[in-house]
């Protein structure tokens, strides 16, 4: 390979002419849903090569650069306003066209014809030219300096005004102009022009460092419909416009001829015969990679073969840290997937995570995946320190910690004197025991880890309670635990009470069983039991009034000896002793009468009720009501005790008589007529005769409210 290489700037382009015409197109150009045949160059062989634009500002990583001159004078930095070579070549008829009215030369012109796989082929390029910008407006040749470039295409479908009726395609987007210096500069259509300078150090920009052409276009794309199945033949062309001076090129992006094609990747990772999750990730030396790739298209291109191009980069080396692998796939006629292997060389050293990335760029949408190849470092395993044990057959949680190794499904334990096949078991070591982990990664890498648990001696744990007892119903005792042996501290527990002291402070109704618990530091319990025996009396009674003032009490306490009443009149006989007695009282009121009984344990038990004593006669009437119907104070009548007869008048302000009842128990409702009676003052009339038969009325008023 003859690779041309400009010295003296550590990031720029590459140019190289050792490629065949045909290899330039079915090795660097082509992408998928194409095949070409017929491929024929005119031109110098110094004029058509590849490029390696990785390392420079033109946007185009690889492909095929055709140029007026040769392709090496494309290297920066830009250093001169007009690097030219002469070729003395004539030009091409199609590119005459393009750059009228001055004629072409030194023309370099690749073309084949090509089978697309869908209904659209496309391809990127960029257009640089060392006429930029001193020829674009300068004198005293304003017009004729056109260098000039076209990709014209031919075939079914295709009509145009170039030989073979074919089109140019290369054409400024959202237009039908053909892409040259006059037409897309900085002066015209500016937003796809990059200044690079003009080699002198004073252009409007700063002089490329890594292209030699004072201006080029961003990446642009060409693209026409087609007829998938159809042979369609294109032609790439480029010349110099007026002269044969200033060299002009165009980048041709490697693997974009397409006829766009969706063929995406996906990947699936092995590791000890497992796949691995996530399924992008390969250990060194230990497991293989599938990388699928499915071309998704028509009827018509699925059923012819294809190949797809792809580009390997990343940290790791091709054939190196991994088998080597290619840089294309084939697809046999009506066969949409296949695949490539991928499998990890160990080369023993710890480098940090190594990639291997896949891409297909002209792939619609571009396609690409990133392999990780993850260094397997040193598999270690750590277990719990020595322990030392103060309890008897406790508990011990053995853990191994594992760290490294491969371990995408997790590690492999085998234990020794314990039993488990997990990072975590529990043992229970009756005597001082040495324990042992060993860890296997899925890979085969080991780690040995051990660990002691020493056990010390044990008095065992008593507990002392308050004895059984007897109390009255209700009465307070506290109850103790006295504690012996075990490890301190110790927790207490108390039930059907809840307590958490030595002592618990009770007063049962009845006779109750409580039950002490105490744990101590090795989680040792003990209980015992404490019966608690009650003796009750229940103080009752109920009264009847055998007249308004006389009540008779009836006791009816249980398990009583004794009695001791008070009636709470303040009378000389306020009190009594007998067992149901009977009491006058003699002035109506509220009175709390309060009785005390005891049984033969001398246990006592206490009632209170209370009483309202209304004297013989008793007569009341409200001065207000509310009949609003919300149940409360919404009929008016008046309450009394010894009354035989009884009349109600209820008169409004104009003496009419709106309602009468002779029913104590029924009142006024507020309505007359019907209807609800206006808010305001009210006379009311009432007679009254008594079973004395005395007899008296009374007139009062009684507003009405709402």
């Amino acid at each position: 390979m003859t690779l041309i290489v400009s010295i003296g700037s550590k990031a720029q382009l590459t140019t190289s002419t050792a490629m065949t015409p045909a290899q330039l197109v079915r090795n660097v150009l082509l992408g998928t849903g194409i095949s070409a045949t017929n491929i024929t160059y005119t031109g110098s062989p110094l004029a058509c090569g590849t490029f390696n634009g990785t390392a420079s500002n033109l946007g185009l990583s690889t492909g095929v650069l055709l140029a007026t001159g040769k392709i090496s004078n494309a290297i920066g930095p830009n250093n001169n306003s007009g690097t030219t070579t002469i070729f003395n070549l004539n030009g091409d008829p199609d590119l005459n066209l393009i750059t009228a009215p001055s004629l072409s030369y030194d023309a370099a012109v690749l073309e084949f014809d090509f089978v697309p796989r869908t209904d659209t082929v496309k391809f990127r390029y960029v257009f640089g030219s060392e006429e930029y910008m001193e020829y674009v407006n300068s004198p005293p040749l304003p017009a004729t300096v056109n260098d000039g470039f076209g990709f014209f295409i031919s075939g079914p479908g295709i009509s145009g005004p170039f030989s073979n009726n074919s089109k140019n395609i290369a054409v400024i987007p959202g237009t039908t102009l053909p892409v040259t210096m006059y037409n897309l500069s900085l002066n015209n259509h500016s937003q796809y022009y990059f200044d690079n300078g003009n080699g002198l150090g004073s252009g409007t920009a700063p002089d490329g460092l890594t292209i030699q052409y004072d201006g080029f276009t961003v990446p642009l794309t060409a693209v026409s419909p087609v007829q998938c199945g159809q042979t369609y033949h294109i032609k790439i062309a480029i010349g110099d416009g007026y002269d044969h001076s200033n060299d002009s090129g165009v980048f041709l992006e490697a693997g974009s001829f397409s006829s766009a094609e969706n063929i995406p990747m996906t990947s699936n990772t092995i590791v000890a015969g497992q796949f691995v999750t996530p399924d992008t990730v390969l250990y060194e030396g230990c497991g293989d990679a599938w990388i699928h790739f499915k071309r998704i298209g028509t009827p018509c291109s699925l059923a012819q073969p294809d190949t797809a191009y792809y580009t390997v980069s990343g940290t790791a080396t091709n054939g190196v840290d991994y088998t080597a692998i290619g840089d294309s796939v084939i697809f046999p006629a009506n066969v949409d997937t296949t695949s490539i292997h991928i499998k990890t060389i160990p080369d023993l050293l710890i480098e940090g995570n190594e990639t291997i990335t896949l891409s297909i760029h002209n792939s619609t949408p571009a396609s690409s995946i990133t392999i990780t190849i993850i260094d397997s470092p040193p598999l270690t395993v750590q277990l719990n320190p020595d322990v030392t044990f103060t309890c008897p057959s406790s508990a011990l949680v053995l853990t191994a910690i594992p760290a490294g190794g491969t371990n995408p499904f997790g590690y492999q334990y085998s234990w020794i004197n314990a039993t488990g096949n997990s990072n975590t078991v529990t043992v229970n070591p009756l005597q001082t025991t040495p324990y042992y982990v060993t860890v296997t990664d899925v890979c085969g890498n080991t780690a040995t880890d051990s660990t002691h648990a020493i056990v010390t001696a044990y008095t065992p744990l008593k507990l002392g309670v308050t004895p059984d007892t007897t109390i009255c119903s209700g009465d307070f005792l506290t109850l103790r635990d006295t504690v012996s042996g075990g490890r301190s501290p110790y927790v207490y527990n108390w039930s059907p009470i809840a307590g958490n002291a030595d002592s618990l402070l009770i007063n049962p109704t009845s006779t109750t069983i409580y039950a002490a618990t105490v744990t101590d530091q090795c989680s040792q319990s003990v209980s015992q039991q404490i019966k608690v025996i009650t003796n009750s009396v229940q103080a009752n009674f109920y009264f009847d009034f055998t007249s308004s003032q006389n009540i008779q009490f009836n006791n009816t306490s249980s398990g009583a000896i004794s009695s001791y009443w008070n009636f709470g009149d303040g009378s000389l006989d306020s009190v009594s002793s007998q067992t149901s007695p009977a009491q006058y009282f003699a002035s109506g009121g509220t009175f709390t009468v309060k009785l005390v009984v005891t049984n033969q344990q001398g246990c006592k038990d206490s009632m209170s009720q209370t009483l309202v004593i209304l004297p013989d006669f008793y007569f009341y009437f409200p001065n207000s009501f509310t009949p609003n119907h919300d149940g409360r104070n919404d009929i008016f009548t008046a309450v009394g005790l010894g009354i035989k007869t009884y009349r109600m008048n209820i008169y409004n302000r104009f003496g009419e008589l709106i309602y009468q009842t002779e029913d104590i128990t029924k009142g006024w409702d507020g309505t007359y007529m019907g209807a609800e009676a206006e808010i305001g003052v009210y006379i009311c009339q009432f007679e009254v005769e008594t079973f004395n038969a005395d007899k008296f009325k009374k007139i009062g008023s009684v507003t009405l409210l709402r």
